[in-house]
């Protein structure tokens, strides 16, 4: 009787021993799918960034070839021609005015363009409420 017993007793700590184990190879198991499924999502949150900056980019770049067009183009070339060269086409007259170096005020009286711009905020409030003509 004594060999049935140490058995019965042997069978139950193998069987603790190969549950143990399979529980640790289980944990395992778990823990290495849980860092492929957050390294899974780390890349895949990249890849969004990096789908999202190749759209800027492509934007970007649309916008430069339209600009590069359009400074190739015969109208910019004839802006450029007429604001910075002073050129004209046959036929068309240049009208030049003068730079305006006086203003006048409510009063009919002339005023310097300069000086609005020279005096402070707050001066030009206290003119406004207290030295009126």
């Amino acid at each position: 009787m004594k060999s049935i017993g140490y058995k019965k007793s042997n069978n139950t700590w193998r069987n603790r021993i190969i549950l143990l184990v399979l529980l640790i190879i289980l944990v395992l198991i778990g823990l290495n799918l849980s860092k492929s499924l957050k390294k899974s999502s780390q890349i895949n949150n990249e890849i969004t960034g990096l789908q999202d900056e190749i759209q800027n980019l492509e934007k970007q770049n649309l916008e430069l070839t339209e600009l590069i067009e359009y400074f190739n183009s015969d109208a910019y070339i004839e802006e450029r021609a007429r604001v910075d060269l002073g050129l004209k086409k046959e036929g068309e007259k240049v009208v030049i005015l003068p730079e305006i170096s006086k203003v006048t005020d409510e009063d009919g009286q002339e005023a310097k363009q300069g000086d609005n711009l020279e005096k402070s905020n707050p001066r030009k409030w206290w003119d406004y409420f207290f030295n009126k003509k």
